[in-house]
């Protein structure tokens, strides 16, 4: 049986949505088949967008996160995983500093995508994840291939995350159709690449929408060496 530590924090609501995934997906009939989980959440981590964009607090974040993994270590988990998408533009760094093994977050959705034939895939996320190539560093290796959103999505996207962020309000029909419009277009599937986003009602009932913190949880319990429910 393997124990799993979750870097949290990132925003803190999104890590307690995670955390509930994780339950529901896990095949359990008692509270002895859940997967051992130690959670750090960590709201000081300064803001991963800037830090990325403007490089302001970047050593404090990288600090902040050498120390966070360095704990979850001392804990003796066997895997962290990190529900936060735009983290992952630091998972080259972030990696080295345990020697536990990170599920990475980006590439395993890349993957679950691939698995279920979708190609051509709109990635919804921060301004970091949208233009710093968060998940095109991947997509090519797998064969999926990221189509370019437009300015106002990129934006729009950006202040409902910030948005939810400021107010946990969950209703954002506005968003909703801006993700059957995008349906209307090439678009095989789309991949919820912000926490936040996983938050927003209704939004996981369209079939194409792909939530990354889905598959963070399915593939913490695999690798946990646990049994998804399904």
């Amino acid at each position: 049986m393997k124990k799993l530590g979750v870097l949290g924090g990132m925003g803190p609501l999104c890590t307690a949505i995670f955390y509930k995934k994780l339950v529901k997906n896990t095949k359990a009939n008692k509270d002895q088949d859940h997967i051992p989980t130690i959670i750090l959440s960590d709201p000081q981590i300064p803001d991963r967008t800037k830090a990325i964009i403007t490089g302001d607090d970047e050593d404090i974040l990288l600090n902040k996160i050498k120390e966070d993994l360095e704990n979850l270590e001392k804990q003796g988990v066997d895997n962290i995983a990190i529900p936060c998408n735009t983290m992952h533009y630091y998972y080259d760094t972030f990696k080295d500093y345990t020697s536990v093994n990170i599920i990475n977050m980006v590439e395993e959705t890349l993957l679950y995508c691939k698995n279920k034939n979708a190609k051509n895939i709109a990635v919804l996320g921060t301004l970091a994840t949208a233009n710093c190539d968060i998940y095109e560093k991947y997509s090519k290796d797998i064969g999926i291939n990221i189509i370019e959103m437009d300015e106002n999505i990129k934006n729009f996207t950006m202040d409902t995350i910030y948005k939810i962020k400021e107010t946990n309000e969950t209703s954002y029909p506005e968003f909703l159709e801006m993700l059957e419009d995008l349906k209307d277009t090439k678009v095989d599937a789309i991949i919820l690449a912000c926490t936040e986003l996983s938050m927003i009602d209704d939004i996981t009932s369209y079939d194409y929408v792909i939530d990354a913190m889905d598959i963070l949880a399915y593939e913490s319990i695999k690798k946990s060496d646990f049994e998804l429910k399904f």
